[in-house]
C-alpha cells in the first residue's frame, strides 16, 4: 500500500470523527449514564468522593471505578462547565487511545506511517466514538491497557526478543486503567498468561508483582479517602443483583452473541483477526511469538462476553477495549511475519475506511433526527425548571441536576434498584418521601404509562413498585421532549 493511500485513510478517518463530534457535542448521545459521569465528577469538585448509599446528600450506589470521574471533578474544579468537563475529559481519553495504540505499532517495528494509521484507526470504529460523546470511561481504560501494552511488547522484538520490555511503568498504566474500570483487568492478565507461554517467565513475575502492588495502593487509597463509602458501594452493585451465578448462567446461554446483531463491522473485524493469526501460524508453525497476541485476543474476548452477561450492560461501551485488542493482535501479526504484513495492512486500512464512512452516514442519520430529539433550547428549559424547583427533585436522569449547578439527589436508577434487594430500609425511606410529595418534581426517561414503560421500570430503572408509587402520588404535568416526563404531585 502507497503512503499516498494511507494518508488518504488517515484524513478520512480525521474528518468523519469531526463531523459525528459536530453532530455529537449538540448532545445527541447524552443519556442518564452520561449524567451519572457528571454527577460523580460534581459530587467530587464538591468534595465528596463516593457517597453513601442513603444520606442527607441522596442516594447513591454505583460499580464505577474513580479516574475517569475523577479527571471530569478535576475540570469542574477549574471551573469548566459540567459538559465541558466531561467533555475534555473524553478528549484526553481518545488522546491516550490513540497515543497507546501508535505506540504499541512502533513497539512490534511497524513503521511510522503505518503506526499512525493504526492510532487513528483506532479511534474510528462508530462504538469508540459513541462512548466518547456520551462522556463514559471505556475508552480512557482501554487506552491505558495499551500503553501498559507497550511497554511489554518488545518481549516479542524479533531482533532482540525478550529484551526491553519495562514491567514497572506497564504495571503503572494497568494499575491507572483498573482504576478507570474493573474489567479492564483482563488485558494484563492475558498479557501474563501469553509472556509465561512464550517463556518470558521473569518479566511476567515481575509484572505480576508490580500490578499486585499497584492494585493493593489503589484498593487502599480510595478506601481511606471514601472512608468506606467506596468499598460499600460496589459491594451492592457490582454484580447488578445477579451474583455471580447469574452471570455464568446468562453466559452459558449464549446471550452476549446477540452482538453481532449490532455492528456487522465486528463480526468482520473477528474474522480478520482470526484468520490473520491462523495466516500467521501455517506460516511460520511452532513459533511461540504468537502466543502473546493470541492470548490477548481470546481473553480480552472472553472478558468481553463475561461482561455482556451481567444485567444493565449494553454493547455500545463494552467493546470498546476488544475493538482496539484487535488492532493490535492486527499489528502485531504483520510486525511478526514480512508476508503478511502488506496484505494485513491494506486489510486493517480498509476496515478504518469502512467504520469512517458509516460514522458519516451516522452523521446524516444524526442531522435528520436533529428535529426530534431534545434540542439544546428545550434542555435548558428542563435545567431551568429544575434550579427553580423547591426541594430536591428526584431525577431519573442526574444529568439536568447536574446541568442546573446542583447536586443530584439520585445518583443511579439502575444501581438503586439493585441496592434495593439488600437495603430495603433505603427503599423504605424512598417511598415515604414519595408519599409525602417530598419531591416537588419527578423526572422520567421514559412514559411509565406505556407497555415499554412498565417493562422498562421493572428490569432497568428504579423497579416498578417504586414507580408505582410515583404514579400513584404524581400526575404527569409537561412532555417537553421524547426522552423527558416531568410529574408534580397530585
Amino acid at each position: 500500500m502507497t503512503r499516498l493511500v494511507r494518508v488518504a485513510v488517515i484524513v478520512l478517518a480525521l474528518a468523519a470523527f469531526a463531523l459525528h463530534a459536530w453532530q455529537a457535542l449538540a448532545g445527541a448521545y447524552l443519556s442518564y449514564v452520561s449524567g451519572i459521569w457528571l454527577a460523580l465528577g460534581r459530587d467530587l469538585s464538591a468534595g465528596l468522593f463516593y457517597r453513601d448509599l442513603s444520606s442527607d446528600v441522596g442516594y447513591g450506589g454505583t460499580r464505577y471505578f474513580p479516574l475517569f470521574f475523577s479527571l471530569i471533578g478535576l475540570f469542574m474544579r477549574v471551573g469548566l462547565a459540567p459538559l465541558a468537563a466531561g467533555w475534555i475529559a473524553s478528549a484526553c481519553a481518545a488522546l491516550i487511545l490513540a497515543t497507546g495504540l501508535f505506540r504499541v505499532a512502533r513497539g512490534v517495528k511497524l513503521s511510522r506511517d503505518v503506526a499512525v494509521l493504526l492510532g487513528v484507526g483506532g479511534l474510528a470504529p462508530y462504538f469508540v466514538q459513541q462512548t466518547l460523546f456520551e462522556v463514559r470511561a471505556d475508552v480512557l481504560a482501554a487506552g491505558l491497557d495499551l500503553w501498559g501494552l507497550s511497554y511489554m511488547v518488545p518481549l516479542w522484538n524479533q531482533e532482540k526478543p525478550g529484551t526491553g520490555a519495562r514491567p514497572g511503568l506497564a504495571a503503572l498504566a494497568f494499575t491507572l486503567a483498573f482504576a478507570t474500570k474493573v474489567t479492564s483487568l483482563a488485558v494484563p492478565l492475558s498479557l501474563l498468561v501469553g509472556a509465561s507461554l512464550a517463556g518470558h517467565r521473569r518479566e511476567a513475575r515481575l509484572l505480576a508483582m508490580w500490578l499486585i502492588a499497584g492494585m493493593l495502593l489503589f484498593f487502599a487509597g480510595v478506601e481511606v479517602l471514601s472512608e468506606g463509602r467506596a468499598v460499600t458501594s460496589w459491594r451492592a452493585c457490582m454484580f447488578a443483583g445477579s451474583g455471580a451465578g447469574g452471570t455464568v448462567s446468562t453466559l452459558m446461554g449464549g446471550e452476549f452473541l446477540a452482538l453481532a446483531g449490532y455492528s456487522h463491522f465486528l463480526v468482520v473485524l473477528l474474522v480478520l483477526v482470526v484468520a490473520a493469526l491462523a495466516a500467521a501460524a501455517y506460516v511460520k508453525r511452532s513459533d511461540r511469538s504468537l502466543l502473546g497476541p493470541t492470548s490477548l485476543f481470546v481473553g480480552v474476548f472472553a472478558a468481553t462476553a463475561v461482561t455482556l452477561s451481567s444485567p444493565g450492560t449494553v454493547p455500545s461501551n463494552q467493546v470498546v477495549e476488544w475493538i482496539e485488542i484487535s488492532f493490535v493482535v492486527l499489528a502485531w501479526v504483520a510486525a511478526s511475519r514480512s508476508g503478511l504484513r502488506s496484505p494485513v495492512t491494506i486489510a486493517v486500512a480498509g476496515l478504518i475506511l469502512w467504520a469512517s464512512v458509516q460514522d458519516v452516514v451516522r452523521v446524516r442519520a444524526l442531522w435528520e433526527l436533529s428535529g426530534t430529539r431534545t434540542s439544546v433550547a428545550t434542555r435548558r428549559a428542563i435545567v431551568d425548571m429544575v434550579a427553580h424547583a423547591r426541594g430536591p427533585v428526584l431525577a431519573e436522569s442526574a444529568l439536568w441536576p447536574v446541568l442546573a449547578g446542583q447536586q443530584a439527589f439520585l445518583l443511579d436508577p439502575f444501581a438503586l434498584r439493585v441496592v434495593f434487594e439488600s437495603r430495603p430500609d433505603i427503599y423504605r425511606d424512598l417511598t415515604a418521601r414519595v408519599d409525602a410529595h417530598a419531591f416537588p418534581m419527578v423526572i422520567f426517561q421514559v412514559d411509565p404509562t406505556t407497555l415499554r414503560g412498565r417493562g422498562y421500570y421493572e428490569h432497568v430503572n428504579f423497579g416498578w413498585p417504586v414507580t408505582e408509587r410515583i404514579l400513584a402520588n404524581y400526575r404527569l404535568s409537561s412532555h417537553p421532549a421524547s426522552d423527558v416526563y416531568v410529574y408534580v404531585p397530585r
